[in-house]
């Protein structure tokens, strides 16, 4: 797996005119979805050119990679270091609401076991209430599966993708259902509850996907926001 630490140094190799360890194409694909590695080619680039702007003429080529590195890390130190922090807040988030699922399941499991018990001649007792048992018992796997996969997500970033249009069809599924019971008067807290936990869980895994594919929430509103000169 490609880090930004090689691909920033095969950028830096390519501007100075060497032979890169990566392939342009390789290059281009990764820059082309990493606003980090991005920003780090345009201010090189741009730092290469006021370089060579000075140069005086007839002078011998110069290894510039060295200034270009003095002139870029500090601002590579800085979204390097707001990645992270994005990232490290992304993974906690996650690693909570796998917990908060983890135990609404096991509520929701132990809720469900008194509605199946038998009597003593293997008829049901009056309270028993088989399909509403059935019901809660595939509630508590889906709660489950959102924990073990938020869990999975929180251990491994990058698989965040693969979890978020699942979270993302239950939120909306359920957005809808819950509007209309609002205008019927028949929602219940049980419903909103779901709803704002999917929700969450959603948010969750967009925001882990974002992170861990170098986008900082505060550069993406700086850049929306931005006023054309």
């Amino acid at each position: 797996m490609l880090t930004h630490e090689q691909v920033q140094a095969a950028i830096s190799a390519q501007l100075d005119g060497e032979v890169p360890q990566l392939s342009p194409d390789v290059i281009d694909a990764h820059v082309s979805g990493c606003a980090e590695c991005a920003a780090f080619r345009d201010k090189a680039a741009a730092l290469s050119r006021s370089l060579s702007q000075v140069e005086p003429a007839g002078a011998p080529p110069r290894d510039l990679s060295e200034v270009i590195l003095a002139g870029v890390e500090p601002e590579w130190q800085r979204a390097s270091s707001a990645r992270q922090a994005s990232l490290t807040l992304a993974r906690v988030s996650l690693g909570a609401l796998s917990a908060v699922f983890l135990v609404w399941a096991v509520v929701v499991v132990v809720s469900a076991s008194g509605l199946t018990t038998t009597g003593t001649e293997g008829t049901l007792p009056e309270g028993a209430d088989p399909e509403r048992a059935r019901l809660l018992m595939e509630a508590a796997a889906l709660r489950f599966g959102l924990a073990s996969g938020l869990g999975f997500a929180a251990w491994r970033p990058a698989s965040a993708p693969g979890l978020l249009p699942v979270a993302c069809t239950m939120f909306a599924f359920l957005f809808g259902f819950t509007m209309r019971d609002i205008a019927l008067g028949t929602v219940g807290a049980g419903q909103i509850y779901i709803l704002v936990a999917t929700g969450l869980a959603a948010a969750g895994l967009g925001w882990a996907w974002a992170a861990d594919r170098g986008f900082v929430l505060r550069d993406v509103y700086r850049t929306l926001t931005a006023s054309p000169r």
